[in-house]
C-alpha cells in the first residue's frame, strides 16, 4: 500500500423495498442499490433515493448512515462494502462533487432506470438514480473506474470494478469497521 494511500468506499446494497424487488426482477440481479462513502464507518453515506423512509414518491439527493434512518430499519438489508484505491487529489475532488450535489436539488430518475434497463444512455437535468450519482462523482473527481456513461451504470456494475476490493460481505446491521 502507498504511504499516502486514501480509499473510497462503495456499498453496493439488496433491500427489499418495492422498487429495490422490481429491478432484481428486472434486472435479474441480487444487489439493487448502492451509495458512496468516504470513510469506511458508514456512518455518513451519500445516495439518491428516498429523503423521507416511509415515502417513496420524494426521492432525490441523500445522506445515509448504516445505523439511522433507512438502513437503521433495513438493518438485516444485505450489503458488499468495496474499497477503491485513489489519491489524496482524487479524494479533495470527490468531497468538492458531493459538496456540490447537496447544494443542489436533485430529483430521482425514475424514468431513467427504463432507459438504463434499455440500455439509452439519457441524462435527464438534476435528475438521477443511485448508481448514475455514484458514477457520476466518481467521473467528477476524476476516478475512471467504468467504461460507460453515469447514466447506464446500474449497482451491481460496481462488484466488477477492477481496482475494488470486497472488504465486507453481510447484513449491514452486523458491520463493524475492522
Amino acid at each position: 500500500m502507498k504511504k499516502n494511500q486514501e480509499f473510497v468506499y462503495i456499498m453496493v446494497s439488496k433491500t427489499n423495498t418495492l422498487l429495490g424487488l422490481t429491478i432484481q426482477r428486472f434486472l435479474g440481479v441480487s444487489y439493487n442499490h448502492c451509495s458512496i462513502a468516504l470513510d469506511a464507518s458508514l456512518e455518513t453515506i451519500y445516495s439518491v433515493g428516498r429523503k423521507e423512509l416511509w415515502n417513496i414518491f420524494d426521492a432525490g439527493f441523500v445522506v445515509e448512515s448504516k445505523s439511522s434512518g433507512f438502513f437503521a430499519v433495513h438493518h438485516n438489508a444485505d450489503i458488499v462494502l468495496l474499497r477503491i484505491p485513489v489519491s489524496p487529489m482524487e479524494k479533495q475532488k470527490l468531497r468538492q462533487a458531493i459538496a456540490e450535489y447537496q447544494q443542489t436539488a436533485y430529483k430521482y430518475n425514475l424514468l431513467g432506470l427504463v432507459y438504463c434497463y434499455r440500455g439509452i444512455p439519457r441524462e435527464r437535468g438534476n435528475r438521477l438514480f443511485c448508481s448514475q450519482f455514484v458514477a457520476k462523482v466518481l467521473q467528477q473527481a476524476e476516478i475512471h473506474v467504468m467504461d460507460k456513461p453515469a447514466s447506464l451504470v446500474r449497482p451491481h456494475d460496481f462488484l466488477s470494478v477492477p481496482s475494488a476490493e470486497s472488504i465486507y460481505i453481510g447484513k449491514i446491521g452486523r458491520y463493524q469497521v475492522a
